[in-house]
């Protein structure tokens, strides 16, 4: 009786070893080697064919940082996208940090604002990104990381544009350091005397005070229907025949400026506009600053542009603005709206529009080119970058131009939680069966062992 007791028992011993060992060896080789699998309708789990290929030939190691508040229901999502991102390669590592919690390191990357997403690649490189951590995003954070390419931004000058050498107050010595610490190459270019170089990201026009000539204005077109990138930015009362040749591609230019008389409650001029109504566009996703134009002119897209050209609005005044074209007026002081003389806001204070040509040969890619304009250059002179958003909204805008064509733009998946709703029935059955069911079978999985064990 003793050795049968003993054999059944050393028996259901080293089964129990056998089942805990495989149970370990299942987990270890699903910790070195695991797979993930998104069963969502919408694929909202799996990251993108072309991120996941991106992700596969990383050069070199990316460190993601993740200023995020240290709250489970503020890391959640950020931390499901980060978790996916480091699934399909192990150079991407990341970590949260809490700007509250550790000011150094917030410091250290410049942080302003909870939310922000630093990247950082080789020799210190750095990318940021602010908003809520999307694939879109992400992805294209890391590709303007890797990329080898040196995006060159020229400005003009020849017509009284701002300096970008001068510390002066409208210079924009402020604007050009930030490009480059951002990488990109920055050159003057004297557009009667050369072309425009095959190597220009984005040509910049800001503020001239004398009129581009024809010629220019020649240039300049051709190189936009050819795939080229422009940011005009145009003072009011200036460029009349410039303001004409815009509505070639699609802009109109009011020829006044803008009065807002709720600036002064934000310690500024009635001629200075605050914005804080922005399209749907790349440039402004995610936007909250208020961005502030020292002196500056309206516009509108046109709705009816010409073939292949697609105007939009970027930025707007708010309702109780208007757009005042009496100089007279405007020298004594007198800002009031005035019935059928002065334009009512809402008004667009920035526009833009995409320029598309169809490619030479049949199947070719068509030539997209790209117009922003922007009814003042101060905003983005020494004085004020550094105000409100007026800095992002510059930046953004020529990271917007600059960007390569054949970047990774990937629509943001539904993030949506999808909850699992069981009817009454459903959830009394499963609570049976967790209750009693469960139990039941185990109790009767035993007796039948015990008699089976006796019998034999």
């Amino acid at each position: 009786m003793k050795s049968r007791v003993w054999y059944y028992g050393s028996s259901m011993t080293a089964y129990t070893l056998v089942v805990i060992g495989l149970f370990g060896l299942v987990n270890y080789f699903s910790a070195m080697h695991y797979k993930r699998l998104d069963l969502t309708a919408s694929g909202k789990y799996s990251l993108s064919p072309q991120t996941a290929k991106m992700l596969e030939r990383l050069p070199y190691d990316i460190t993601a940082i993740a200023f995020v508040k240290d709250d489970d229901a503020a890391r959640m999502k950020p931390k499901r996208i980060l978790e996916q991102y480091s699934y399909h390669s192990s150079r991407f590592k990341w970590e949260f940090s809490d700007p509250d919690k550790q000011p150094g390191v917030a410091r250290n990357h410049n942080i302003t604002q909870y939310n922000t997403f630093v990247l950082i690649g080789r020799g210190g490189k750095k990318e940021s990104i602010t908003g809520e951590c999307n694939e879109e995003k992400l992805t294209n954070a890391i590709m303007r990381l890797i990329s080898t390419k040196k995006h060159t931004i020229y400005f003009t000058k020849g017509h009284g544009e701002k300096d970008i050498n001068s510390r002066e107050p409208r210079g924009y010595d402020a604007l050009q350091t930030a490009l480059k610490e951002q990488d990109y190459k920055v050159e003057e270019i004297l557009l009667y005397a050369s072309p425009i170089p095959e190597d220009a990201s984005a040509v910049v026009v800001a503020g001239p005070e004398k009129e581009l000539p024809d010629a220019e204005r020649e240039k300049l077109g051709n190189y936009l229907r050819a795939g080229g990138k422009l940011l005009l930015m145009v003072d009011p009362f200036t460029l009349k025949e410039t303001a004409a040749w815009l509505e070639n591609f699609g802009v109109k230019l009011d020829n006044g400026a803008i009065v807002d008389k709720t600036s002064r409650t934000l310690g500024g001029d009635v001629l200075a506009p605050a914005v804080v109504n922005y399209g749907s566009h790349p440039i402004t996703r995610d936007f909250r600053l208020m961005t502030f134009y020292p002196l500056a002119r309206s516009m509108k897209p046109k709705s009816k542009p010409a073939d292949g050209v697609n105007a939009f609005a970027l930025a707007k005044t708010r309702a109780d603005t208007w757009s005042k074209s009496n100089t007279a007026d405007l020298k004594k002081g007198l800002v009031e709206y005035r019935e059928g003389e002065d334009i009512p806001g809402p008004l667009t204070i920035a526009a833009g529009a995409e320029i598309t040509k169809p490619g030479k040969e049949d199947g070719a890619k068509p030539v997209k080119g790209a117009l922003l304009v922007v009814g003042d250059s101060d905003f983005a002179a020494n004085a004020y970058l550094g105000i409100g958003g007026n800095r992002d909204f510059a930046l953004n805008s020529l990271n917007w131009l600059a960007a390569e064509e054949d970047r990774i733009t990937i629509g943001s998946r539904n993030q949506e939680i999808e909850p699992i709703i069981f009817s009454v029935t459903q959830i009394s059955a499963i609570a049976g069966f967790s209750a009693l069911g469960l139990p039941v079978a185990v109790l009767v999985a035993g007796i039948w062992i015990n008699l089976r064990r006796r019998r034999s």
